[in-house]
Parts: C-alpha cells; structure tokens; sequence
C-alpha cells in the first residue's frame, strides 16, 4: 500500500531529490505547495536541528500527515560558519548567494577554504516528533561556479576527494554523497521500519 509523506518545503527541486532518495519506498511524495498552501513556518532556530524540527511538527498538524522537513546549509570555516542557518537567506537568489560568497573569500587561497554542507532531517506526526538525523558532507568552496546541475550552493562546493563540483554531478552522484543523500537515505530506512511496525495507525 502506498502511504503519504508531506516533505515540509515548497521548493520543487528539493522535493525531487527527497523523492529520488526515497524511490524505493511505497511512498508517494507531496509538498506543502500541495497540501498546505497557506502554511507559513518561521524559521527562528539557532540550529539546523532546531528548524527542521519547527517545519516538521507544524507541517506534520497542519495536514495530518507523516511529515519529513529538512534544514540544511553551508558553514565555511574561514568566514567562522558563516552562511550557516542563514544559508538561504544570505541574499535573494542561488547566484546571488554564490556572488556573494565568493566576494566574501576573494583573498582566501584554497587550503583554506575549507566548508561543510549539514544536514538536518526531522520525522513529525501529528502527536509530534518522531526520529532526528543529522549528517554532513566536508569540501572546498571553488574559485568560481561550475556546474548547471543541482541548486543553492552546488556550483560553488566541491565535496573532498571529488573533481567536480556538486553542480557537475548527476543527481543519482550526487544523492551518493551529500548531507541530504546520506541523511535521507537513513530518513527512508526509518519511515520503512516505522510503518512496518505501524501501518495500521499511519495516516494517509
């Protein structure tokens, strides 16, 4: 039987690599653009955790749905963390983000300019949380852009031990070894264990 998950975010691009993460699940994937139109999180945490788990919850009682919401960014050592919780809103758009970020690092050289993406993954139900995950994935931030795959800081971030940029990978390579990939592939080994035990009270 396929169940209803609510992944808790209106961006489509995310959505679409939960799912693919996700597609060996009987799942069926929707979007607060889909259940939820109105819905309108306040992202006030101070961690990644801690937003993940706002957008969860309220998600999760808003539609009465299993609700899976992620918080993730990028911490860039030489600029002290910075974007991190902060990471989408460090300007209006991805290029902006990326122009910026750059400008930020322009005397840094490349032995320092060491980053990591986080990624934190909550599983909510009506009654509340239900599973916390975090990972993350260590990289470089690149001199300059490559890539038009993938989206925020992808073009600009080059996982360690990799040639290319998260941007010039495919989303199958990239779901192999980014934050979001590992944490929602452990996200799906939960969900599958979880209404394996309780199928009869998962909401649909």
């Amino acid at each position: 039987m396929t169940e209803t998950l609510l992944v808790a975010t209106r961006n489509r691009d995310k959505a679409r690599e939960i799912a693919a993460v996700l597609g060996d699940l009987p799942v069926r994937v929707v979007t607060l653009a889909d259940v939820a139109p109105e819905l309108d999180i306040a992202e006030t945490g101070a961690t990644f955790l801690e937003n993940a788990r706002l957008k969860a919850v309220a998600a999760a009682r808003a539609a009465g749905l299993i609700a899976l919401a992620d918080d993730s960014g990028l911490a860039v050592d030489a600029l002290d963390g910075r974007p991190g919780v902060y990471s989408k809103r460090y300007a209006p758009t991805d290029a902006a983000r990326n122009a910026r970020l750059l400008a930020e690092l322009h005397d840094v050289p490349d032995d320092r300019r060491t980053a990591r993406f986080h990624c934190a993954v909550v599983i909510a139900g009506a009654d509340g949380v239900l599973a916390e995950i975090e990972e993350t994935v260590e990289g470089i931030i690149t001199q300059a852009p490559r890539g038009e795959h993938g989206f925020g800081y992808d073009p600009i971030f080059r996982p360690r031990g990799a040639t290319r940029t998260a941007a010039e990978m495919t989303l199958a390579e990239k779901n192999a070894l980014s934050h979001r990939g590992k944490a929602f592939r452990k996200a799906a080994a939960w969900l599958r264990a979880w209404w394996g035990r309780a199928a009869g009270r998962c909401p649909r």
